[in-house]
């Protein structure tokens, strides 16, 4: 009697640490799937494809369609606008596009404005689906970006150039609609000779402290703020194009919160 008991107490024993493993093994996976959903990324937006807590950052691209570029500024301009779509923007990174021409009341929202939702090469198998990211990239971001470079270029000159009023529009329905907190871009094509009947550059070079304190040009300062600055000269007037004009510029986004941070001439 006393082995049966010994056995006995043995296969309870034996019972009991079994299925004392298995309630640890169920709660192992439970907590690794309750870990996993509550540190899951959270979805993309639909419509922009930013992630659902917001962009990380915000680039804007401004470009004049005042007047027709030439065949070497269109393929300059068709490597740029590429090179910022596929290597330059962040994932989860805002890219809003706006075009500036002759009325500014008609620019004055983005042509297209979307988050990079990221092509699924940092991703794998075990994580996401990185087919079905980079499908979504090419599909819904990449694509519809790089079919605006027909859009943005002018076929017939313009009679005014608000580049003014067009900044002005940039921070308002841009940086200050969207609030994002992170890097702050604006990355503009453009000869950067404002023309219209309030003011023009082209009667020659332009002091910017003279500028400020006209009427107009009280109106006509933008809200910037943290702003980097890209420019990307348009060469079509280099008499005018000159270090004078350059200074007006920094000076002008200096006053406006932002900074120049480089400059260079389109090829053309």
């Amino acid at each position: 009697m006393a082995t049966l008991g010994r056995r006995a107490k043995q296969r309870r024993r034996n019972e009991f640490l079994l299925g004392a493993g298995i309630i640890l093994v169920i709660a192992v996976v439970i907590a690794g799937a309750a870990y996993s959903t509550l540190n899951r990324p959270k979805g993309l937006n639909p419509v922009t494809l930013c992630p659902a807590d917001g962009p990380s950052g915000h680039y804007v691209l401004l470009v004049d369609k005042t007047d027709p570029l030439n065949f070497t500024q269109k393929q300059a301009f068709s490597v740029i606008l590429k090179e910022l779509v596929e290597k330059r923007i962040p994932e989860g990174y805002l890219l809003s596009v706006f075009a500036l021409g002759e009325d500014f009341k008609e620019n004055a929202t983005p042509l297209v404005e979307l988050c990079n939702p990221g092509d699924g090469s940092k991703k794998s198998d075990f994580d996401a689906n990185p087919h079905k990211l980079r499908a979504q990239y090419q599909e819904k971001f990449a694509e519809p970006m790089l079919k605006l470079s027909e859009s943005l270029v002018a076929t017939q000159p313009a009679k005014w150039s608000p580049i003014f009023e067009m900044l002005q529009l940039v921070g308002i329905n841009g940086y200050r609609k969207q609030g994002v907190k992170g890097e702050r871009r604006l990355i503009i094509m453009s000869d950067m000779l404002q023309n219209t009947p309030q003011f023009t550059m082209y009667k020659g070079p332009v002091e910017y402290a003279a500028f400020s304190a006209s009427d107009y040009g009280k109106k006509a300062q933008p809200e910037l703020a943290d702003v980097s600055v890209e420019l990307h000269y348009l060469m079509n007037t280099p008499q005018l194009q000159t270090k004078r004009n350059l200074k007006f510029w920094e000076d002008y986004f200096g006053k406006a919160g932002a900074r120049i941070v480089a400059v260079r001439p389109l090829e053309g």
